[in-house]
């Protein structure tokens, strides 16, 4: 009863605060954002813990100092991730100064050209829910994204139902085999994210920022078996809290549709989610104990 009592009061924090949102310039929502992403950050010490020992622990080399920065963006890109997601439906995304900016949104359009569908992979990273809505947007043509549902389903469906209002349709990734096959079959768009940790009959234990970590392996596995292409973005915050785009076409032409193949494919997938890391630290979500095997 308390639970969802609780949960209930979360999904009225979430109205009231989209609400706010929408009438704040965009700058005072960012702060409004981090300092959301801090409060995450001190609701729970054993995450807090977790994200901090996954950071020093990566093959990056980070001082404690570094670390400590790095926790302190993480969390509050989360926090930024959010308040952008409550008002994703009030951007333009074709305005000369858009909210996301891709440097080549038209290679989507040329790869699906080929008919064998397109599958999009990227990251908890930056704002990925700005990614998906942005690029359903500009390309006039909904995608179709791979999504966890959440413990709460009070918030959970608020959220699915702002993520869809561009046209985007959500598929549940318990559910989701059969259904992206069909995706493909129809030269539709699948869009995924691939860098949290895999269970034990969905993943490979690949190198991951230096450990072993156990990585999905279905966007591999779907794209060899149907020559689908594969398209690989990330979306990069810059100072004036907009972001750009740079989207590769992860090629596969040289790889055979097995066991081999599937490995090295996703480990091209894992070289550039690291370069990106590399790159941004703090744009990407620590948080999740990915590095867990057992």
């Amino acid at each position: 009863m308390m639970k969802e009592i609780f949960q209930k009061i979360s999904l009225l924090f979430f109205k009231i605060l989209r609400t706010f949102l929408r009438f704040v310039p965009e700058s005072i929502k960012v702060s409004i954002g981090k300092l959301l992403g801090l409060v995450m950050m001190l609701a729970s010490s054993k995450r807090k813990k977790i994200t901090l020992h996954n950071i020093l622990e990566s093959n990056l080399d980070y001082s404690i100092s570094d670390a400590n920065k790095i926790l302190k963006e993480s969390y509050q890109n989360l926090g930024i991730t959010l308040v952008e997601l409550l008002t994703i439906d009030k951007y333009n995304f074709g305005s000369e100064n858009p909210k996301v900016k891709y440097s080549n949104i038209e290679l989507i359009k040329q790869v699906n050209e080929r008919g064998k569908g397109v599958i999009l992979l990227s990251a908890h990273f930056g704002n990925w829910e700005l990614l998906a809505y942005s690029a359903s947007i500009l390309l006039s043509k909904p995608l179709h994204i791979v999504v966890k549902f959440q413990m709460n389903p009070y918030t959970d469906q608020y959220l699915r139902n702002l993520r869809q209002r561009g046209g985007n349709q959500l598929i549940d990734m318990n559910k989701a085999g059969l259904t992206l096959v069909k995706v493909i079959k129809f030269n539709d768009i699948i869009a995924m994210l691939s860098d949290q940790r895999a269970g034990k009959n969905e993943g490979l234990i690949l190198d991951f920022l230096g450990r072993s970590a156990r990585t999905y392996k279905a966007p591999a596995l779907l794209a060899l078996k149907f020559k689908t292409p594969i398209i690989v973005g990330f979306a990069v915050r810059d100072s004036n809290n907009n972001y750009t785009v740079e989207l590769v076409e992860l090629d596969h032409s040289d790889l055979v549709d097995n066991n081999e193949g599937v490995e090295e494919l996703t480990k091209r997938y894992l070289k550039l989610l690291e370069s990106a890391i590399e790159k941004n630290p703090g744009h990407w979500a620590w948080q999740h104990n990915r590095w867990k095997i057992d």
